[in-house]
């Protein structure tokens, strides 16, 4: 009788744990095989492009998923405000009319993608707040130069336009302020993780990357 028991039991146990395999170890965190197929389908939702599940794809979703974790980690050490879930609601609510003609196509199309409500509202929401970070934390050390702008201005700007339609540079100063520090607070985000990955002990469990998506 006990061994039936523990027949069954392993029979219950075990669908769950391929289901939900370990794939990355971040120090005490994990990052799962489902949590991976989770962001590979909401990728290719919000890209309107089929999902793909490739190993590539797989290491790719996983190195995003690597970084939020890291983010978050530093976020809750410096104590940096999350975004609101009314912003993120915002969000969707622009999503939705964007991509469909009404609420019943826009969740149809979700769930054809294997996308829930509620992943695609958090998934706005850390979009939200991981610009919220990137302002906070980088953004305020970045210096934009006269010679920075005029540069742009020279490469950039005036290639992009027709004869006789060139703007002034007075007149496109501040986008091109705005464009330049955008660009070099996500360099300093980008150095700060591949920083933040050095230190960080991270294991990468490789059968997980080889078994077929659930």
């Amino acid at each position: 009788m006990r061994l039936i028991l523990i027949t069954m039991l392993l029979a219950a146990t075990c669908p769950a744990e391929l289901l939900d395999r370990v794939a990355v170890t971040i120090a005490n965190q994990v990052i799962t095989q489902n949590e991976i197929t989770d962001e590979i389908r909401m990728n290719a939702f919000l890209n309107s492009e089929p999902a793909d599940f490739s190993q590539k794809s797989k290491q790719a979703a996983a190195d995003r998923l690597i970084e939020q974790k890291l983010i978050y980690r530093e976020m809750e050490m410096g104590r940096y405000p999350p975004a609101s879930s009314q912003e993120a609601n915002g969000m969707m609510d622009k999503l939705e009319k964007t991509r469909a003609r009404s609420q019943g196509e826009f969740e149809k199309a979700m769930k054809a993608a294997g996308v829930t409500v509620d992943q695609l509202r958090d998934h706005l929401l850390w979009g939200l707040t991981l610009s919220n970070f990137i302002d906070l934390r980088f953004r305020p050390g970045v210096q934009v130069t006269r010679k920075d702008v005029q540069e742009y201005y020279q490469n950039k700007i005036l290639p992009s336009t027709k004869p006789g339609e060139k703007p002034n540079l007075a007149d496109v100063r501040a986008q091109i302020e705005q464009t330049l520090t955008a660009e070099l607070s996500d360099k300093q985000l980008d150095e700060w993780l591949k920083d933040a990955k050095s230190r960080a002990h991270i294991e990468y469990h490789k059968e997980a990357f080889e078994a077929p998506a659930q």
